[in-house]
């Protein structure tokens, strides 16, 4: 297929091109509404352009699992909530027959491939536009699903709508996925559940309930949704809310033991600083991080010790670096390098994981080589695993540690926010979660790994003058601004739950 790349031309008036096919997400296939603006609007296109022509094809034969009118309510749904999160994003949609089973385990709503047929008829009306995946080979850097996004016309439809955003809803859905490929190409296959499967279904289950019924957001928003900036140097807005909030556990090349991370919630896709200002329950939060995590289960594996500071090499690794930044740069090198199959690959997606305009980006594999072989030297129990693709199993074992965490929390109705090697917790709980996290490491890889907070927890300070603990009170009490109030009594409205805030055990 061509890729309808930003500039071309449409193929007539009525078609417009997409700006940026990469500022997207995948199509959420389990979104579902009630709510009667957009009713009304799927109803309107249905009549206009849809009506007669489904109809006659729905006469006799086997039935679709989800009628066609409602395989659109959820197009046109999520249409409209891409649009309402960044008018120029737009939805990662495979265009391929078999990508579509109705009755997979990952369809809770039964679309079939005849979503690919109303997304074309809404092309030819003017209402969607459309960017042609491309496919080279497997794991091409160039890969990409079909792009949609809601056309001007559209727009000026959602424009008009006063829409309730409490009957737009995220129906139920496979929280167990099992990948095989690599990549924007990688896609679910079907499995049978096993003991093992069952039982992370039924953690991640009760997690996901926890998280439900927990109030997480960020008190100095005032819309919501933050914005950065992707490695290609453009905004991004990451929405945030309840509807962004759902945690699958992914595994990947067809295998159990590979990868079996938590994805999906939106504090995932945030920098350190920003996760600073999260709130749960409307109390504020610590991270915690276990310390060079991958390397230390390496180490635990192998019987060896590492040196106090493993990613601190003699200076002169990098041109005109100070000591700060040479160390940020070997960490992720060194973690790069974990997830390569080679040095070259390594080298590549290095320089491709660093800022627009970072010097870094213009290292040569010479240079990259050298530190690998430094770090190789400064700790040669872990020389082998470089440039070995152990990282993906090394990823295994982080979520095997991470889901001990998450059942002990869950257990205590303690809502914990997970980032693959760290943690989120009210900053009244830092010490349970501590302790639940070095247990975790026990338990899974025979060793403590060492975790450090990135904030003083006010559980941490109990023996402290009352004073002072009170500063620490009034500095993380940070002002609410109108928009979180607003979002929050939305949120007790739609759950009819309160938010209470937490206080120290």
């Amino acid at each position: 297929m061509q890729q309808q790349l930003q500039g071309d031309q449409p193929a007539n008036e009525k078609q417009e091109a997409i700006f940026d096919p990469q500022h997207s997400r995948p199509l959420n296939t389990a979104i579902w509404t009630e709510d009667p603006a957009l009713l009304g609007l799927v109803q309107e296109i249905w009549d206009e352009h849809f009506a007669t022509g489904e109809a006659e094809k729905q006469k006799g034969g086997k039935k679709p699992r989800r009628p066609y009118i409602e395989q659109l309510r959820v197009l046109v749904t999520d249409l409209y909530l891409a649009w309402q999160e960044d008018p120029l994003l737009c939805l990662g949609m495979p265009f391929s027959e078999g990508a579509w089973d109705s009755q997979s385990r990952y369809n809770p709503l039964g679309l079939s491939k005849h979503l690919v047929v109303l997304v074309k008829q809404l092309q030819a009306a003017g209402l969607v536009r459309v960017s042609a995946g491309s496919y080279a080979a497997p794991g091409a850097k160039g890969n990409r699903t079909s792009r949609i996004q809601a056309s001007t016309e559209l727009q000026k439809r959602f424009e008009a709508l006063v829409v309730d955003g409490r009957a737009i809803q995220v129906v139920p859905s496979e929280c167990i996925i099992l990948k095989e490929g690599e990549g924007e190409y990688s896609r679910a296959v079907e499995y049978q559940d096993t003991d093992d499967t069952l039982r992370m279904r039924q953690v991640l289950t009760a997690y996901n309930g926890l998280l439900a019924r927990t109030f997480i957001d960020i008190p100095t928003l005032e819309q919501p949704w933050v914005v950065r900036q992707d490695n290609r140097g453009k905004d991004v807005r990451v929405a945030v809310g309840p509807r962004h909030q759902f945690v699958r556990r992914i595994f990947s090349r067809g295998s159990w033991e590979m990868n079996g991370r938590f994805y999906g919630p939106w504090w995932q896709g945030l920098n350190s600083k920003l996760r600073s200002q999260i709130f749960i329950n409307d109390t504020p939060t610590v991270e915690i991080d276990f310390k060079a995590m991958h390397i230390q289960i390496l180490a635990a594996q192998q019987g060896v010790e590492l040196p106090p500071d493993p990613y601190e090499l003699p200076p002169g690794q990098f041109p005109d670096t100070d000591p700060d930044e040479q160390r940020r740069l070997v960490k992720q090198l060194v973690l790069t390098a974990l997830n390569a199959k080679d040095t070259h690959s390594a080298c590549l997606a290095f320089r491709e994981g660093l800022e627009v305009g970072h010097p870094g980006k213009y290292l040569k594999n010479t240079t990259l080589q050298k530190t690998i072989d430094t770090f190789s030297e400064h700790v040669p129990a872990l020389a082998g695993s470089l440039c070995s693709d152990v990282g993906i199993r090394l990823m295994f074992t982080d979520s095997q540690i991470m889901e001990q965490v998450i059942t002990h929390c869950t257990l205590l109705d303690l809502p914990v926010l997970t980032i693959h090697d760290s943690a989120i917790v009210p900053y009244t709980h830092s010490k349970e979660l501590e302790a639940a996290m070095t247990r975790a490491a026990v338990e899974e890889v025979g060793r403590e790994i060492p975790v450090e907070p990135k904030a003083l927890g006010l559980d941490t300070m109990q023996d402290s003058p009352v004073h002072v603990r009170q500063d620490v009170q009034t500095w993380r009490e940070t002002e609410r601004c109108e928009g979180y109030m607003t979002r929050l009594k939305e949120w007790e409205d739609t759950t009819g739950r309160e938010v209470v805030p937490f206080n120290i055990l």
